[in-house]
């Protein structure tokens, strides 16, 4: 085994674990994650037909609901802030069904498209011909076989200065020796590469990108009670630890999310911010 990110090889000692998937037709499977020595970026260790494991990927089914518009208002005013205008060409790419394309479209966006690799022949399954002026790319690097190469293709499709702004896990905070803590930040088979920012930021540099801003926390965390990081971590426990019950607005109403402990994070976790999630802003 070797490292994508940092070249480093593997040795005997590796950190390793194994870990269920988190999405519920496949909760029965297991999958083996490593982690860098060299840069601490965690991997997964073994190939899978991806193909097979997103025709039923959860995300897909999410809808745009009050949650789901919180959270996107708050990823907009970040981004705002970082400089995304309304007449800006805007790429959502692994924008899953189209969700915040949508999103920003309603808010005055009308130059923001959409791609997705596993969309099919849907209304994102083509790339933009014109180059941009700010690519998102949320929850994709992780994804993807080789992230320097996703970088590479990033860059190809912005404009010079483009703000290109990536979210994903932070493999910071993740400790495999327990494992199933992490079990939704692992995500298997699903995310192939967790990276640090730093690590992240150095792939960048080696592509000419310059890092703007790294923020490590959860765009989602609002003054809504339960809108939060850590309240979220608890309502996938009481689910079992799966994401497809939690997607489809199913929260369970077990006694575990009403304790006093549950209570204090639903109503301040956001204040809490447990450092699960980066938003890294790149410039061309």
């Amino acid at each position: 085994m070797k490292c994508v990110v940092c070249g480093a090889a593997a040795s005997a000692s590796v950190r390793t674990a194994e870990v269920p998937s988190n999405v519920k037709p496949f909760a029965h499977e297991r999958f083996v994650v490593w982690q860098c020595a060299g840069c601490g970026t965690i991997h997964a260790r073994d190939e899978v037909d991806l193909g097979h494991y997103y025709a039923q990927y959860p995300f897909r089914g999410q809808k745009l609901d009050l949650p789901t518009r919180v959270a996107f208002a708050n990823k907009l005013k970040k981004l705002e802030k970082l400089g995304l205008r309304k007449q800006h060409a805007v790429l959502d790419y692994g924008c899953g069904s189209g969700l915040f394309v949508q999103f920003l479209q309603s808010k005055g966006y009308t130059h923001a498209s959409g791609y997705d690799a596993y969309a099919g022949a849907g209304p994102y399954a083509k790339l933009p011909d014109a180059l941009q002026d700010a690519i998102l790319a949320q929850d994709v690097i992780e994804h993807v076989a080789d992230p320097a190469q996703f970088l590479r293709e990033l860059k190809q499709l912005a404009k010079p200065g483009a703000l290109v702004v990536l979210g994903t896990p932070n493999a910071e905070v993740v400790d495999l020796d327990d494992a199933m803590t992490y079990v939704h930040l692992l995500h298997q088979p699903y995310h192939r590469h967790i990276m640090s920012a730093d690590a992240i930021g150095t792939l960048a540099t080696a592509q000419g990108m310059a890092v703007a801003d790294v923020d490590k926390t959860f765009y989602g965390n609002s003054a809504l009670p339960g809108l939060n990081a850590l309240f979220l971590s608890r309502v996938l426990r009481a689910s079992n630890d799966v994401l497809d019950d939690v997607l489809a607005g199913k929260v369970p109403l077990k006694p575990e999310l009403f304790t006093p402990a549950a209570l204090w994070d639903a109503f301040t976790g956001s204040r809490r911010d447990p450092g699960f999630d980066l938003t890294i802003a790149l410039r061309l």
